[in-house]
């Protein structure tokens, strides 16, 4: 299902070619009055990611180096949190292995199948479970005639219960040879964010401070006001 997957998006060769990218857009979610607002997502191999939302308040920024993350976001009790649980840092980290999907096999380990059949959309989807690095039990979910991703849950363990994240991708466009999901949806427990991607630039210097620790979120004066 894997190597289907890296096949139908485009192949080895294709996702080699492709070491970074900087991605525009729109966001609407419960941080942004359910507003469409600009977004950007600054991405680099291996492994490297930088979401930024504009919202109506100021940025929310969420980065992930490669080995450490953080998020900088004027809602939390913090501007500048780094993300210390397995689950929160596990995936970050798996979102920006999405990026550049060609080391998927190893983003994570104990992969599993064998689980029954299931429908999104009345589209058949075949699953996969892997495990990752702080723990986290991670799902995908495939589309069994096109090979392409349209599914990720993944689990956090909490002193409630066992809480799942969705996420569901769409809009597959085809950027330098490589099939990206332009639209997705977050989905928790009590809310839903929604992400659409209208333009992706591949191949392109990214400063590296996009990539690295964020400063403390600041509040808008429109905000203040």
């Amino acid at each position: 299902m894997l190597d289907k997957y890296i096949q139908s998006i485009g192949g080895i060769e294709k996702l080699a070619a492709v070491n970074s990218f900087i991605a525009k857009g729109t966001y609407d979610g419960y941080d942004s009055y359910h507003a469409k607002v600009p977004m950007e997502i600054y991405a680099k191999a291996p492994g490297q990611r930088t979401l930024v939302v504009h919202t109506q308040n100021g940025d929310s920024t969420t980065t992930f180096d490669g080995t450490a993350g953080w998020v900088a976001a004027v809602d939390k009790p913090v501007h500048l949190l780094p993300l210390l649980s397995g689950s929160e840092l596990d995936g970050a980290k798996l979102d920006a292995e999405l990026c550049f999907p060609a080391g998927i096999k190893q983003a994570l380990s104990q992969w599993k199948t064998g689980f029954p059949a299931a429908f999104i959309d009345d589209k058949e989807v075949r699953i996969v479970q892997g495990i990752a690095g702080g723990g986290s039990r991670m799902k995908l979910y495939f589309d069994s005639q096109t090979g392409l991703l349209v599914r990720q849950v993944r689990y956090t363990k909490t002193v409630a219960g066992t809480v799942p994240l969705q996420i569901d991708y769409s809009d597959y466009r085809d950027v330098n040879g490589v099939k990206m999901a332009f639209h997705w949806v977050v989905t928790w427990t009590d809310g839903q964010s929604t992400f659409q991607v209208n333009e992706v630039q591949p191949n392109v210097q990214i400063e590296s401070s996009k990539l690295s620790r964020p400063a403390p979120a600041v509040v808008t004066k429109a905000a203040v006001h």
